[in-house]
C-alpha cells in the first residue's frame, strides 16, 4: 500500500512538472526590437511549409530565414501586399559586389514552374546598367547611373534564356536572342527589329453572337462590332435573330479591347469591356 501511494505521488509530481514546463501560449507580445537569428515562421500550424510541399518550399504563411540549411530569403504564401500613404510605392532591388564595386545587373524577376524536382524559369525581366563601352565605369556617380531592361524567355528544347527585347534610353530592340555572341544587340534607334519584320493586322470581323435566351417580346436582330484600344472599329458581324430582347454570348476577337452590340442596326450598348475569353451580355434596354 505504501509503495502504491509513493508511485501515485511521484506520478502527480511528474504531471505537475510537465504541466509547469509547458508554458501557456503568448497571445500578444509587444517588443521594441526583435532579433531572430535563424528563422521566423508565421503559420497557423506552426510548420513553415504546406504539408506535402516541403520540397517545393510552399510556405504555410510566411517564412523568413537567415542561412538555414543553406538558404536565406523570405517566402510568402498567397499575396504579397505592399502599401504606402501620401507617397508613391517604391520597390527596389539592390545588389553590389563584396569588394564594394558596382554590380551591373542587380536583380531580375522570374516566373517559374516545378519540373524534375526543381523550380525552372520560363520568363525573366532583368534590370541592368549600360556597358562600360557605352559609359565608362569611372564616369558612374550619384548623378550618372543609366540603365535598361532586358526581357528573356526560354525556348523549346533550350536550357538557357534568350533575349526577346531590350528596352531603355528611349530605344528598343526586338527579335531573337543568340545574335552573334552576346544575344540581341543593344538598340541604336527608337525601334529596331532583328530577324523579322513589322506586321500590321486589321481587327477581324466578329462572328455573329450566340443567343442564350430571350423574352419572346418581338423579333430583334443582333450584331457585334469589335473596338481596338485606339478606338478603331471592325465591320459589323453577321446578324442573328432573336424572338425578343436577348442575352448574348460571344468569343473574344484578337486585338479587340472592347465591343459594341447593335440591335436592329443601332448601337444599344455603348462600348463594353467584359472580362474573360467568352463574353456574355444581357439586353436590358
Amino acid at each position: 500500500m505504501k509503495d502504491r501511494l509513493v508511485t501515485v505521488a511521484l506520478s502527480v509530481l511528474a504531471t505537475l512538472g510537465v504541466t509547469r514546463a509547458t508554458p501557456e501560449p503568448v497571445r500578444e507580445l509587444v517588443v521594441d526590437r526583435l532579433i531572430v537569428r535563424q528563422e521566423l515562421i508565421v503559420s497557423d500550424t506552426g510548420q513553415p511549409w504546406e504539408q506535402g510541399f516541403e520540397k517545393q518550399q510552399i510556405a504555410r504563411g510566411l517564412v523568413a530565414r537567415a542561412n538555414v540549411d543553406g538558404s536565406t530569403g523570405l517566402w510568402v504564401r498567397s499575396r504579397l501586399i505592399e502599401t504606402e500613404l501620401d507617397d508613391p510605392f517604391d520597390h527596389r532591388l539592390h545588389a553590389m559586389n563584396r569588394d564594394g564595386s558596382m554590380f551591373r545587373a542587380p536583380g531580375h524577376i522570374s516566373w517559374n514552374v516545378w519540373l524534375d524536382d526543381h523550380w525552372r524559369q520560363m520568363a525573366i525581366i532583368q534590370g541592368e546598367g549600360l556597358e562600360p563601352s557605352e559609359v565608362p565605369t569611372a564616369e558612374w556617380n550619384g548623378g550618372n547611373h543609366p540603365g535598361r531592361l532586358r526581357f528573356q524567355t526560354f525556348r523549346p528544347q533550350h536550357g538557357e534564356p534568350l533575349t526577346d527585347a531590350i528596352l531603355g534610353q528611349g530605344m528598343m530592340s526586338l527579335g531573337g536572342g543568340g545574335y552573334g555572341g552576346g544575344g540581341l544587340p543593344y538598340p541604336r534607334e527608337a525601334l529596331q527589329l532583328w530577324g523579322g519584320k513589322s506586321q500590321a493586322l486589321a481587327l477581324p470581323t466578329p462572328a455573329a453572337p450566340r443567343i442564350v435566351s430571350d423574352d419572346d417580346g418581338g423579333r430583334r436582330l443582333y450584331a457585334l462590332v469589335a473596338v481596338g484600344a485606339q478606338g478603331n472599329r471592325s465591320p459589323a458581324s453577321p446578324t442573328v435573330a432573336a424572338r425578343g430582347q436577348a442575352t448574348l454570348r460571344w468569343d473574344s476577337v484578337p486585338g479587340a479591347d472592347s465591343y459594341v452590340v447593335l440591335r436592329d442596326g443601332r448601337d444599344i450598348s455603348g462600348v463594353l469591356r467584359i472580362e474573360g475569353a467568352e463574353k456574355e451580355w444581357r439586353d436590358g434596354t
